[in-house]
Parts: structure tokens; sequence; C-alpha cells
């Protein structure tokens, strides 16, 4: 099993309690984030594109993608 860094783009609603909501996916299931940088999208200011980047084997990064996805606010998870 072999632990890599990934970096995820995650555009999200513009809303408060995001960040939170993501924060507290990881913390739950005990996934660490290394760095995290949240910025508006200049094209729509109604959404919001975060750029993390934790640590983890194949099927982490799978499952963390897995459920980022099922939060109401994501709009859309890639892996950068």
């Amino acid at each position: 099993m072999e632990v890599k860094g990934f970096t995820l783009s995650i555009i999200v609603s513009n809303r408060f309690g995001v960040l939170a909501r993501i924060a507290g996916l990881f913390c739950k299931r005990g996934y660490n984030i290394e760095t995290l940088h949240a910025d508006p999208m200049t094209e729509d200011n109604n959404f919001s594109r975060i750029i993390l980047t934790s640590k983890g084997d194949e099927a982490t990064k799978l499952q963390i993608i897995k459920q980022l996805a099922k939060l109401h606010d994501v709009r859309e998870v890639k892996i950068i």
C-alpha cells in the first residue's frame, strides 16, 4: 500500500458552512488535510474553488472523492 500525496480541485456553492462540512468529512474519517486554499471563482461569484492536498493510497483517494461528491453544495471534484 503506497501512500502518495494528491491534489483536489473542488467546486462548491459559495455558501456559509461549506468549508466546515468538507473539513468535517476529513476529520470524521481520520484523513489529514495538508494544504487548503479557497477563492471565489471569477467567472461566477455563486461558486468557489477549493484546492486541497492530502495523502493516502489509491483506495483512500477514491473514497475521499466519492464522499466529497455526496455533499450537497459540492458541484465538482477533480484530481489535478
